[in-house]
């Protein structure tokens, strides 16, 4: 695995960060320097088949994994033998889409390693449709049962190649950086996921909704929604919510998926959540 620690002078806690699908460390640095800015050190990891960390196929573009419990395992490892070891705590836990759903197993099997969590746009559910998560559960299932799961699903489009349309952000800067940044290192750049993956997500997400998975969490989690996601289903997470007396969920108006990534105004919004939540828990 690939990780990398941003220290803070005389930093009050550390931001473990947690990216998204097909994102990589360089992405956040300027999330790092708002977090130094706020007092906090940082360090964040390349999940385990994307960016600079080891590719599970051959055909490195290809966004594969079997199991979500990896990335689980992923960050428990990088937390205990990197993050722990080099930066001196109390700890918080922040997340984008993907990274989210690890996040909230690791919390909801009673993890008690964070002082608080705050989750942006984390993947609990897929679209607002339920006849396009009904197909592409089905799909998914039927292709990895006749050995297609490593086999990358055509037609997915790629939203960091064109601003226009994209369902990502509505900052053209934000946008094109990442753009420069997957065209200068090619080989961190993963592009459409695997059947593998949809089942291993769709696997990941129902195992949040079972009956009682919260009864263990022991860390106080924000979740924040983007109020135009077009991915993710945000209207879950009010119901991830209601599950625990623990969890609060707030939304940004006018924000598509990337909220880390928006417009200033909307980053704005976030960071105010952020330190309203983080604050006096640390």
């Amino acid at each position: 695995m690939r990780g990398a620690v941003f220290p803070a002078p005389n930093a009050k806690a550390c931001v473990i960060l947690l990216t998204g699908r097909s994102e990589f460390i360089e992405k956040y640095f300027e999330v790092v320097r708002d977090l130094s800015e706020r007092g906090f050190s940082a360090a964040i990891l390349d999940w385990r088949g994307q960016g600079l960390s080891e590719r599970l196929l051959p055909i490195r573009e290809k966004g594969h994994i079997a199991d979500f419990g990896v990335f689980r395992s992923d960050l428990r490892v990088f937390a205990s033998e990197v993050v722990t070891k080099r930066l001196p705590g109390p700890y918080v836990l922040l997340s984008h889409s993907m990274g989210g759903v690890p996040a909230l197993q690791t919390l909801a099997d009673g993890d008690d390693t964070y002082r608080a969590a705050v989750l942006c746009a984390p993947m609990t559910r897929l679209f607002d449709s339920i006849f396009r998560r009904i197909g592409i559960r089905v799909i998914s299932q039927a292709a990895t049962r006749i050995g297609l799961s490593r086999a990358a699903i055509a037609g997915v489009k790629e939203h960091s190649r064109s601003f226009e349309g994209n369902f990502l952000t509505s900052d053209r800067t934000r946008h094109e950086r990442f753009r420069e940044l997957q065209a200068a290192a090619p080989n961190a750049t993963i592009r459409e996921p695997t059947y593998g993956w949809v089942r291993a997500a769709t696997e990941a997400m129902d195992d949040l909704h079972k009956p009682g998975r919260f009864e263990k969490l022991k860390t106080p989690t924000l979740i924040v929604s983007a109020a135009n996601d077009h991915f993710v289903r945000s209207s879950d997470h009010r119901w991830i919510a209601a599950q625990s007396p623990l969890i609060e969920s707030a939304t940004i108006d006018g924000a598509l998926h990337e909220i880390l990534m928006e417009r200033d105004e909307l980053r704005n919004r976030f960071w105010e959540l952020f330190d309203a939540f983080v604050g006096p828990k640390i």
